[in-house]
């Protein structure tokens, strides 16, 4: 009996302190919920699916430790919404961002995986983010197959304090393998009032055989608003052998009339220093309706032409869209017309 009469009381304590347990940490559920009828012509034949826009479910959170220091996480996933496969046989697909850290008056520094220095420097200025038109089809893209949009897995992450206006990102993927492929990259921010400005520095390891380079990635850009209305440029140049070798350029506006918002954007990629006359260009008209704050609906379409050698195509990833059919013979243009949804929330305790 008195071992029952301890139990129990070990129970109680227990679950009275679970609320003093939640108080004293922090804690975000959030995500996004998307998915688009695409109409595609891939420049061989044309298709129609329901698809999914980059889908996310997400928990942060952090626990004061005292002394302005603070323990912190990050972990989401990626979600399917078409036909219930995220790219990994289930709902529930490949994580897109975790870590754990510290942060503190030095920023945040913290090991885990996450979205290179490249692809958050100006991930907020692609106004197709997150769609079948995402900017990636040309930008971070070259025809000898590099690609920058993405993460750094196994890494050490250092997010610098916002300091006037000034802040950062650095970040450096360990070589596990010892193979001389570890990525890194920089990030330098500038934000006052309604300007914008960044640069970024990436290297993609590609190991230590004879005659192969790193790639390399630079980017610089700048976003002003004014009134209703917001445009953005960037500028890159992406470097190794003669294959990823090119510049691009990208230009984009919107207009807010009320809940509705007019999107345009071109962007250039020139010829690589390999065959020549592989470059192209991307051209993408939309329009968004907020039926409230968290739910936006849109229509996109989205054309890229090539040039008799360019192969650029529109991209088909988790962090886009889940259309099967975006590849792109040689000297092909391709064209896309969509029409979505997407459904924000976010839940803090």
């Amino acid at each position: 009996m008195n071992n029952k009469k301890a139990l129990l009381g070990v129970v109680i304590a227990n679950a009275l302190a679970v609320p003093a347990l939640v108080q004293a940490n922090e804690l975000e559920i959030y995500g996004t919920v998307a998915a688009a009828v695409e109409s595609i012509d891939n420049g061989t034949d044309s298709f129609t699916q329901v698809n999914n826009n980059h889908s996310v479910f997400g928990i942060k959170g952090g626990t004061d430790l005292g002394d302005g220091l603070r323990g912190v996480f990050l972990f989401d996933t990626f979600l399917g919404t078409d036909s219930g496969d995220s790219g990994n046989g289930s709902l529930f697909g490949g994580g897109r961002d975790g870590y754990v850290g510290l942060e503190g008056s030095f920023g945040t520094v913290a090991l885990g995986y996450h979205g290179r220095p490249w692809k958050t420097s100006t991930n907020n200025m692609d106004i197709f983010g997150s769609t079948i038109a995402d900017y990636s089809a040309l930008m971070g893209s070259t025809p000898g197959g590099a690609y920058f949009d993405g993460g750094i897995g196994n890494s050490v992450i250092w997010f610098l304090p916002d300091f006037n206006g000034l802040s950062g990102h650095v970040q450096f993927g360990a070589d596990e393998e010892d193979d001389d492929t570890s990525d890194s990259g920089l990030q330098l921010n500038y934000s006052a009032d309604n300007l914008y400005l960044t640069f970024s520095h990436d290297i993609d390891g590609q190991g230590s055989a004879p005659g192969v380079d790193d790639i390399t990635a630079t980017k610089v850009a700048g976003q002003f608003s004014f009134g209703a209305s917001t445009v953005g440029i960037i500028f890159e140049s992406i470097s190794d052998s003669d294959a990823n070798t090119r510049d691009a350029f990208w230009l984009a506006g919107s207009h807010k009339m009320g809940s509705l918002t007019l999107k345009l954007a071109f962007a250039q990629a020139d010829d690589s220093d390999a065959a020549g006359d592989d470059g192209a260009t991307y051209l993408a008209l939309g329009l968004d309706h907020a039926f409230k704050e968290n739910v936006t609906g849109y229509v996109i379409y989205s054309q890229i032409s090539n040039d008799d050698n360019g192969s650029y195509g529109f991209v088909s990833a988790p962090h886009t869209s889940s259309n099967t059919k975006t590849t792109v013979a040689a000297g092909e243009d391709t064209s896309v017309l969509a029409v979505g949804v997407k459904v924000d929330f976010s839940l803090k305790k």
